[in-house]
């Protein structure tokens, strides 16, 4: 069968944003970081920085959480433990015997075939994010969703920065009314903020949806389901692409801006998108989809959207007004795709 895949990534400027946090040194909270190679055209080389990031599965707890709420309001199945954004995913044996499921023990490929058939079935978002069930015959589920780091572009790079922030918590009433704990009445603390034009990208296998692939490859729901689980996936994905992601939020919101996208709906082989380093991204995406149609008999409908100045949006990409536009109009083209790949007529 042919594959339907979305591909998309953007471009955001993020202002003092504290989405990622990784260890706490004493009273000093840092930032998630990690070394970005980049061609320095100043120096004519490759150089090496260390800059703010945020993790991918940061951004994949988010849409697997958003999946969840939008999977449920459209009256599709999804597990206890996924609805209260404990992704466990039936990753722990407790969680079976608590639900009564059965545990496959070493070479029972049959039971581990019906555990992976049911868990595909009751839950859109384990059937999405995948899952793995460590039993002596493992379940394993490689996620449809793909998503990496979020990390500054190349073109901005030099203008990606973290600089703690010094916040105090003081209750005047509490100051030494307590022996053992004088702290109580005040406490100092450092929060590392950052800020820089982040880029990240993102992919769907829409054709895996709703069925098996460790013991065989068969779908275990109809189309019409089928089609629900893909628009609420690529719905889901307008929570990312919008900036509703990551922690601290109730009282480090960011000031996020989405400066562009690009996305494209391949049916046939899977296309990814450029990510976006620079701003000829839309453009050199564009560039490629006549010679990968070629080399793989492919289609792909590509389409944009840009709040940026220099990002020039060829012809053969269908032009968004703003990002809800944009995720409407790849999500009608998804379905219409994966209505054609599953023979489903209107």
């Amino acid at each position: 069968m042919k594959k339907v895949w979305v591909s998309l990534s953007w471009r955001a400027l993020i202002n003092v944003e504290a989405l990622n946090m990784a260890e706490s040194v004493g009273n000093y909270v840092k930032h998630r970081r990690a070394p970005l190679a980049f061609y320095d055209e100043t120096s004519r080389s490759y150089v090496v920085k260390y800059v703010p990031v945020i993790s991918g599965e940061s951004l994949a707890h988010a849409y697997q959480a958003w999946l969840a709420e939008e999977a449920v309001n459209a009256g599709l199945n999804v597990c206890e433990l996924c609805k209260r954004g404990e992704l466990v995913k039936h990753g722990a044996r407790v969680v079976l015997q608590e639900e009564n499921l059965p545990m496959p023990g070493r070479g029972k490929v049959e039971i581990a075939k019906q555990l992976e058939e049911h868990l595909v079935k009751q839950c859109v978002v384990e059937d999405i994010g995948g899952f793995l069930v460590p039993t002596d015959t493992p379940v394993k589920r490689t996620s449809l969703f793909y998503i990496g780091y979020m990390v500054p572009s190349y073109d901005s790079v030099r203008v990606a920065v973290m600089d703690p922030q010094f916040h105090m918590r003081h209750a005047p009433s509490l100051v030494g009314k307590g022996e053992e704990f004088p702290e109580t009445g005040q406490a100092l603390y450092y929060v590392e903020t950052a800020s820089a034009v982040y880029t990240a990208s993102a992919a769907l296998d829409l054709t895996g949806i709703g069925r098996t692939s460790t013991f065989s490859v068969k779908d275990v729901v109809d189309s019409a389901e089928k089609l629900t689980r893909a628009a609420v996936a690529v719905k889901s994905l307008y929570y990312l692409l919008v900036g509703m992601f990551g922690a601290k939020r109730t009282r480090f919101q960011p000031n996020y801006k989405l400066l562009s996208a690009v996305a494209t709906v391949s049916k046939g082989a899977p296309f990814n998108v450029n990510p976006g380093h620079s701003r000829d991204y839309v453009k050199e995406t564009a560039n490629r989809v006549a010679s990968f149609a070629v080399l793989t008999g492919s289609t792909v409908k590509l389409f944009a959207y840009s709040a940026e100045e220099g990002v020039e949006i060829p012809a053969n990409v269908s032009v968004a007004s703003s990002p809800e536009e944009l995720v409407n109009k790849l999500k009608d083209e998804s379905l219409s795709a994966l209505k054609e790949v599953l023979e489903v007529k209107e």
